[in-house]
């Protein structure tokens, strides 16, 4: 039988509200490469203080839509950013109402360090980070059948906000 969006959304929830890095490796889907949250948002309010901009939030719907992309690109085994819808439908599936959101993506970086580099190195993907009008975040990865991970991060401003 095949999932639908709503129990996998279900999923990706409940994942979330457990922490995923304290599950035990079987527990969680094969394809998802987990990511310790704490450090990775550390990392990036670290590069958006170093050049002048406020902390994010992390944003479990933002998560979410975050996981979706990547496990879309895991199974297709191909980045894109239209991979599988675009971004906005992809935010709001995920239960999130925006005002501004934005999305970095990668590809066979090892872990997500070396894809937060990346990002890093790269003026629109550091433009993203650097954005001033977001101020919530969510990242995932996921891994292909042939082992090549795929990194997304979504930036968001909720409405309202």
């Amino acid at each position: 039988m095949q999932p639908t969006a709503r129990s996998l959304l279900a999923l990706s929830l409940a994942l979330l509200a457990a922490g995923c890095a304290a599950l035990p490796e079987t527990s969680a889907p094969t394809d998802l490469v987990i990511i310790d949250r704490t450090k990775a948002l550390q990392r990036v309010n670290a590069f958006r203080a170093e050049n002048g901009m406020p902390a994010l939030r992390m944003e479990d719907r933002l998560m979410v839509a975050a996981l979706a992309q990547s496990r879309a690109m895991a199974k297709k085994n191909r980045m894109d950013h239209a991979v599988d819808g675009v971004l906005p439908d992809r935010v709001r599936a995920a239960g999130y109402d925006w005002t501004t959101t934005a999305e970095n993506i990668a590809q066979s970086y090892r872990d997500y360090d070396r894809a937060m580099a990346g990002w890093v190195a790269s003026p629109g993907h550091r433009k993203n980070l650097l954005n001033p009008d977001v101020t919530e975040i969510g990242f995932a990865g996921a891994r292909a059948p042939d082992g090549r991970p795929y990194w997304t991060q979504i930036f968001g401003r909720p409405r309202g906000r």
